[in-house]
């Protein structure tokens, strides 16, 4: 990913619009998306008109290299960065900056605020609203994660058997991920068998085997090139219960009838009043206590959230998950998660892995 001047004048709109010039960037994540920088320590200051890149000398030939032709100035940070900071802020003559107030610490934001000679002021995150809508290199990378991780279910589906662990059966998906393209996983993926599936958020046991008659839950993400895929499946081990069964069956059409309704204008808290309105119909209300979904692209978790309270309007161009579940204490739970890209004419789902019952 080359420097993207087009985001970073498009994130100058937004600053101004607020007034926060100059702006620090420290989240790397939001310095990789603007610059393209995959380093370790790196920071991006921008003003109307200009912009700095500082970071150490590790970096140094890497960061210029990657600054060529781009109008950003390379700054090379000596000592504690916020010496540095202090340094750019003396030279321009600035009396006040503004920073991402979502990723510093009070720690850091202290530190900052008594080096420098200027007023450090809370910025916002102007970058998480930009980040929403993916451009089509981001959607290709979005498609080819989805892909890595829907190939990999079906690797497990045709390898788990009675006898293996959960941690097993998480340690053979992360090899996958690993020899198939993918940098590792986006998170520690949970694999919940049996009772342990109630748990929405299990944690994989490393003891806990696999035995006939089990509910096989599976929430699982690759990470390609930087961006993120999420993807959650149920499956069942030698025969599935009359319970499990019908749980399955509302679960998949609250998936699918939020998944109709995912177009561009629709909001975040419509698309889970209509899930969530299918499950409590059902008597199951209780037992989906999660929010729907959630974005997804450089965090595997990130804006909007797909949440009954909130209304987001989702814009062309973002990426959700749907996730409903229903999760029954003592017995076992159900979750279906697809991963879709929202477009003005309806989704298009990213995550192609079957939604039928699976018995294996």
């Amino acid at each position: 990913m080359d420097i993207k001047m087009k985001q970073i004048n498009r994130l100058r709109d937004i600053i101004d619009k607020q007034g926060n010039f100059p702006f620090v960037i420290f989240d790397l994540k939001n310095i990789f998306y603007l610059t393209g920088f995959k380093g370790s320590s790196g920071y991006l200051v921008i003003d109307k008109d200009n912009a700095w890149f500082i970071t150490d000398s590790r970096y140094e030939e890497y960061a210029r290299k990657l600054l060529t032709e781009s109008g950003i100035d390379f700054v090379l940070q000596t000592g504690v960065v916020y010496e540095t900071i202090k340094e750019l802020v003396k030279n321009i003559g600035w009396k006040q900056i503004y920073v991402e107030d979502h990723f510093l610490t009070l720690e850091m934001f202290n530190s900052l605020a008594e080096t420098v000679s200027a007023k450090v002021r809370a910025g916002g995150n102007p970058c998480r609203d930009l980040r929403v809508v993916k451009d089509s290199s981001e959607l290709a990378l979005l498609r080819k994660a989805a892909s890595i991780t829907d190939n990999c279910m079906d690797h497990l589906c045709n390898i788990i058997k009675p006898g293996l662990t959960e941690w097993d059966v998480a340690v053979e998906l992360e090899h996958y991920y690993r020899t198939h393209g993918a940098t590792g996983s986006s998170f520690d993926p949970i694999v919940a068998s049996g009772a342990n599936s109630s748990m929405p958020h299990h944690e994989t046991s490393m003891t806990k085997k696999i035995v006939p008659g089990d509910t096989l839950l599976i929430d699982m993400g690759c990470v390609y090139e930087g961006y993120n895929s999420d993807l959650t499946r149920t499956l069942f081990v030698g025969d599935i219960s009359v319970t499990m069964r019908e749980i399955y069956g509302i679960v998949n059409n609250a998936r699918q009838a939020a998944i109709d309704s995912a177009i561009a204008g629709a909001t975040t808290g419509e698309l889970d009043s209509i899930a969530r309105k299918i499950i409590s119909d059902a008597g199951y209300g209780e037992r989906f206590g999660h929010s729907l979904g959630h974005g997804v692209g450089l965090d595997v978790h990130e804006h909007p959230r797909v949440k009954g309270e909130d209304d987001f309007v989702l814009p062309a161009g973002s990426v959700i998950t749907i996730e409903p579940g229903i999760y029954i204490p003592g017995t076992g739970g159900v979750r279906i998660e697809d991963l879709l890209h929202i477009t003005d004419n309806g989704p298009e789902l990213l995550s192609s892995s079957s939604r039928e019952i699976r018995i294996i």
